[in-house]
């Protein structure tokens, strides 16, 4: 009897087709990929080297359906605390099942430290209650690069920009494949005719017109003089996959940005600061806006954002740019000379660039200091609170306290995806 020959694609030695494993490979968790690589010489070449897997790798972890498994389960929270001695990861499912199932027995005996780790906020304001959770220090930051103190710049397809106390170098950081590299020295000179150095600002971004990630550094200068009709920025971009730097024209844009807010907010491929043009005094309300440094495209180019027309121009000086949900959103600081917060509202950008786009947001609790983490579920969202984390529901303006074990305040805050990107 003649036998029946196979069908489908798997090889004649029942081996599954390259592609159909590499698709396989492409839903996997990091860290089972990490693994992987020591399965054969042509796994490890994939997973580490391939270029387009990579690339598939990520998409399938940031794509838009935010019901997706692989969304769900590559997507964390990372933050340190606030004196930047701890670089801390943890995961709260998009679904709510953190939420409606927190372990009662745990928030019980994490009671009494309460006034430690959490807001006491009255219940009356939100009929909040006390979620505990625990985090994973990401100690190998701190093992490899010899650190005690990091500040996180920027983060983008699972890295981040990094620097570190008595360290002025730039750092990029995989967490998920603990691998780490130190950026060259930015070629700058701190002088251009008679302005003087003031500070550096920061960014981190993707272009995916050309699909390579870029680091940014913006020199701000001054005049010696209490005169603020010279100045501005000059924008240097480092290339990963290029490891060097480049300046952006050779001509400083008139814009000064704000020391304190040196950190770029990065949406939609661009990255922004807060800033004032050159000329107009910084205290000036007409003179505050937002400085866009459009990423997207070969030659990079700055931009203008209007900031809100109703904002009191008293707390423009105050004001903190960053993102809620896929919005850009400005929050302010309070009055830290009065005993009671001052502060119940901010505003975010609808339809991006759009200056008749922003709306106003409000918050049942009042506060000196809001942010948003970028991180959110089907029904809250993950905001920072005077260096406490709150999940707060924008729908019935309920929260609830967020206490993580053995952390006290927290510092920066940001969401990211694991993924295999390599820095090498």
């Amino acid at each position: 009897m003649e036998k029946r020959g196979r069908t489908g694609n798997s090889n004649s030695n029942g081996q599954l087709p390259s592609m159909m494993i590499e698709e396989i490979l492409s839903r996997l968790p990091v860290k089972s990929l990490c693994r992987f690589k020591c399965v054969s010489k042509s796994w490890s070449s994939l997973i580490s080297d391939n270029s387009s897997f990579v690339a598939s790798h990520l998409d399938k972890g940031t794509g838009e359906d935010k019901d997706d498994l692989l969304f769900r389960r590559r997507r964390r929270v990372i933050f340190t605390d606030a004196a930047g001695n701890g670089l801390h990861s943890m995961h709260l499912d998009y679904d709510d099942e953190f939420l409606n199932h927190n372990n009662e027995e745990d928030a019980s005996s994490h009671h009494d430290n309460r006034n430690r780790n959490c807001f006491d906020f009255d219940e009356e304001v939100g009929g909040s209650n006390l979620l505990v959770t625990t985090a994973t220090e990401l100690q190998y930051v701190y093992s490899a690069l010899s650190c005690i103190s990091v500040s996180m710049l920027g983060c983008c397809n699972g890295l981040l920009l990094c620097m570190f106390l008595y360290d002025p170098q730039l750092y990029l950081v995989n967490p998920a494949t603990r691998q780490s590299k130190k950026l060259p020295e930015v070629p700058t000179e701190y002088l251009i005719d008679d302005l003087y150095y003031f500070c550096d600002v920061y960014g981190f971004g993707f272009d995916s017109s050309t699909h390579q990630h870029k680091v940014v550094n913006g020199v701000v200068y001054r005049t010696n003089t209490r005169d603020d009709d010279e100045g501005g920025v000059q924008f240097n971009v480092y290339t990963l996959e290029t490891n060097s730097w480049r300046q952006i024209h050779e001509y400083v844009f008139p814009y000064h940005i704000f020391p304190c807010r040196n950190k770029g907010t990065l949406l939609n491929g661009n990255l922004h600061w807060l800033g004032t043009r050159v000329g107009e005094d910084d205290d000036h309300h007409s003179s505050l806006l937002i400085v866009s440094l459009v990423l997207t495209q070969d030659q990079e180019e700055v931009r203008e954002i209007p900031l809100p027309r109703e904002i009191d121009p008293s707390r423009t000086l105050r004001s903190k740019l960053g993102v809620f949900r896929e919005w850009l959103c400005v929050t302010f600081e309070g009055d830290y000379g009065k005993a009671t917060p001052t502060c119940n509202e901010f505003w975010v950008m609808k339809e991006y660039g759009v200056g008749e786009s922003w709306t106003k947001m409000r918050v049942s609790i009042p506060y000196w200091n809001l942010s948003h983490s970028g991180f959110w579920t089907k029904s809250h969202d993950l905001m920072v609170f005077e260096e406490e984390l709150i999940m707060y529901n924008f729908n019935d303006h309920s929260f609830r306290n967020l206490c993580v074990r053995e952390i006290g305040k927290v510092g920066s805050v940001e969401t990211y995806w694991e993924s295999i990107v390599s820095l090498k």
